[in-house]
């Protein structure tokens, strides 16, 4: 049952996000998704592996879930928190978005946790909602560098 529903919201990101209007150039919204991309990966492996806080599910159904959540929808969703509002908006609204984007993904973390998917030994929902909303400002901040690194290029 997890499997079904993991995949059905990874593709309500996906197709949310290819749907919505976007402040961002499809060439911005690709180095945020490669960029969350790895840093999710990093931080699963050292916090699952390494430090074991967190582990995952051995039956093979919920590992895709998983696998699939931490590929396909922490992605996703914080992209369209970051699309959700417009370039030029305020301090206040951008914090915001970027709450309520990390409380959908925790939701889905509790969907994770309610089907056995993951466990958690010495982590807690607390600490992926500030997770996620870091990611959020990593995303901020690499968009921030790859328009300054763009419009120096284009100075030069």
């Amino acid at each position: 049952m997890a499997l079904s529903i993991i995949i059905y919201l990874a593709w309500l990101g996906i197709t949310i996000l290819y749907a919505m209007k976007k402040p961002f150039s499809k060439i911005e919204i690709s180095a945020i998704i490669f960029f969350i991309f790895i840093i999710d990966i990093n931080r699963s492996w050292i916090t699952n592996e390494e430090l074991q806080y967190i582990t995952y599910s051995n039956v093979p159904l919920n590992f895709t879930a998983y696998i699939i959540h931490r590929t396909l929808i922490t992605p996703f969703y914080i992209v369209i928190g970051m699309n959700s509002i417009p370039r030029n908006s305020s301090v206040v609204m951008k914090i915001s978005a970027i709450l309520i984007s990390s409380f959908v993904l925790v939701l889905i973390k509790i969907v994770l946790l309610s089907f056995d998917v993951v466990h958690f030994h010495q982590w807690n929902l607390i600490y992926d909602y500030l997770y996620y909303v870091l990611l959020h400002l990593l995303g901020y901040f690499i968009l921030y560098c790859y328009n300054s690194f763009v419009l120096k290029g284009a100075k030069n």
